[in-house]
């Protein structure tokens, strides 16, 4: 199987770990720089050296991206080694409608900027690696390690969590609006991107909840909203934020919060069953061991 290199923005870090877990299910090798970076390690000499051995690098665009430092030496080092080696290696991956930066302009891009759409581009995506599996085949992706991101552990953030238990989970909350990130993704509309800063980056199952609220309108001015790393992305007129959909998306959250707190007393209360469970087996095979006369 290929080796893919991810290069991308912090600020992208929930739609590359998405991606990542799906390309490792595929049985594709994926170098994530949180998943190999030690305490320690020269960031420059480990992400050289992961650049040199890879197969591919796949590089996430965003607005963010684009104007990341770090993100253009990773893109040069790969363009040096393609042109040295006279095939394709650099793969653009566009999570937002913007403009690619030039040594890529010429390059098809795998187009992952529907929301909506993930599956059709990924697919295209694992043709390009040469990767001749269908969906249906691939095994469930597994989340990769990361922190629990509370407002109490600010550093995590970027990194997506692992489920909470009961006593860690804090409501996730709309602290602010993140203005340098709202775009309009189509000029030919006047709709934007807005995003809305959120206290916490939610669990994945949290998400799963927010999405299942927001599927269907309950209003005629509804506009499609999700969750975009730790923040929720409104897709309208920023004018209505303010007089609609603020509204709306607090609400989502309130429920959301009490939704994924049933969750986990219902994770905890099967997991203290199945931890007596084991507890009464123990005591059955104990009491069966301890009368033999040996």
């Amino acid at each position: 199987m290929p080796s893919v290199f991810l290069s991308h923005s912090s600020r992208d870090k929930a739609f590359t770990r998405k991606l990542a877990e799906r390309l490792v299910a595929a049985g594709v090798r994926v170098w994530l720089d949180e998943a190999e970076l030690n305490v320690g390690d020269s960031l420059l000499e480990r992400i050289s050296t992961a650049i040199e051995s890879a197969d591919y690098v796949a590089a996430v665009i965003s607005h963010t991206s684009v104007q990341s430092s770090w993100v253009q030496n990773e893109l040069q080092m790969a363009m040096s080694r393609e042109l040295a080696d006279r095939r394709v290696r650099v793969l653009p991956i566009l999570i937002e409608a913007c403009e690619l930066p030039m040594y890529l302009r010429d390059k098809l891009y795998a187009d992952f900027s529907r929301p909506d759409d993930f599956d059709t581009p990924f697919a295209r995506l694992l043709r390009t690696l040469g990767v001749d599996r269908k969906l249906s085949e691939l095994a469930p992706p597994q989340p990769l390690l990361a922190p629990v991101v509370t407002p109490a552990n600010p550093a995590a953030r970027g990194a997506a969590p692992r489920q909470s238990s009961l006593q860690e989970f804090v409501d996730v909350q709309i602290i602010g609006v993140d203005k340098d990130r709202t775009y309009n993704p189509d000029p030919q509309k006047s709709l934007f991107n807005v995003y809305l800063q959120l206290s916490a980056y939610p669990p994945r199952e949290w998400v799963e909840i927010f999405d299942a609220e927001r599927r269907f309108p309950r209003h005629t001015m509804w506009r499609k909203a999700w969750i975009e790393g730790d923040c929720v992305a409104v897709y309208c007129v920023p004018e209505e934020i303010k007089k609609y959909h603020l509204r709306d998306v607090r609400q989502d959250l309130e429920t959301s919060n009490l939704k994924y707190r049933q969750h986990l007393q219902q994770v905890e209360a099967r997991r203290a069953r199945e931890q007596q469970r084991q507890i009464e087996q123990r005591k059955s095979i104990d009491d069966a061991l301890d009368d033999l006369d040996i």
